[in-house]
């Protein structure tokens, strides 16, 4: 999806040569994310990261809409990306939308309003596009990766089966920490019966054994493992490629989905807009 802006990309400072910087645009059930990267290549090199938190998945399982709200915020952040890319002479932009704009009786109706504001079409994703992605993302990041990637947002839940680079089956459960919460209403225990009832279906989990990795992505995941990092004194600030023993990953999870959120130790290191989902997530990663 291109976008040709007002002047040539290659007049942008500190260019390649015979490059244009791309950009994705993210539109979750929580958040609403802009990467500009390099150029295309297996392994691209991001040059701009910037997210807002604007909750377009909250409320959707009891009401079936976006709220105007969420949806408000939702579309000012994308005018400033808007901006930002043609700032930055961005070559072309790529918008994706995941479950809550899937799945919203309203959802048409906001993908128009995007569309306008970005000014190229929005891909809607569907739960295995979804999966399939998640696993792109764990093959271009990590050495021929073999093991269950897991990829955990504001309204869903992919896990697909990843073979020494391989993609095999994925599926999708509505998990995500803004969903789970809803569902729950609140109630943890009410929570990881949810989780259970739902990842015992999962035939990519069952066909799984405990010595092939999981590769968490997701900000409420990565927001766990940058507290993990903190509570262990982890030398270094880099978050891609931190590993976890397994058994201590369910002990961690377990006392974060357990503990008051503003108890826990270090929990400073975490966005105060992550906490009220920490524990939706924690007890999905215990689980999986």
């Amino acid at each position: 999806m291109a976008r040709a802006p007002e002047a040539a990309f290659e007049e942008a400072p500190g260019r390649l040569n015979g490059s244009g910087p791309v950009a994705v645009i993210d539109i979750g059930s929580n958040s609403v994310r802009l990467v500009v990267y390099e150029r295309l290549s297996r392994s691209a090199t991001p040059i701009f990261n910037e997210k807002e938190l604007c909750g377009l998945g909250r409320g959707l399982a009891s009401r079936g809409r976006l709220d105007p709200g969420p949806i408000a915020s939702a579309l000012t952040a994308l005018r400033r990306f808007r901006a930002l890319t043609d700032q930055m002479h961005v070559a072309s932009v790529h918008v994706l939308a995941t479950a809550a704009a899937r799945e919203a009786s309203n959802g048409g109706e906001f993908i128009a309003s995007v569309e306008q504001i970005a000014g190229v079409p929005v891909s809607v994703l569907s739960g295995a596009e979804e999966a399939r992605l998640s696993a792109l993302g764990v093959i271009s990041g990590i050495h021929e990766p073999d093991g269950i990637a897991g990829d955990l947002g504001g309204g869903s839940l992919e896990v697909v089966d990843i073979r020494k680079g391989d993609i095999g089956i994925g599926e999708t459960f509505p998990l995500g920490g803004l969903r789970l919460e809803e569902a729950s209403e609140k109630q943890l225990k009410k929570a990881e019966k949810i989780v259970a009832d739902s990842l015992e279906k999962s035939k990519v989990l069952a066909k799984s054994d405990d010595r092939r990795p999981f590769y968490a992505i997701g900000g409420t995941w990565r927001s766990l493992a940058r507290l993990h990092m903190r509570q262990k004194g982890y030398p270094l600030h880099v978050m891609h490629g931190y590993s976890i023993p397994a058994g201590e990953a369910a002990d961690f999870c377990r006392m974060v989905a357990r503990r008051d959120i503003e108890s826990l130790d270090s929990i400073e290191v975490v966005s105060r807009n992550r906490w009220p989902l920490l524990p939706y997530g924690a007890a999905v990663l215990e689980q999986v």
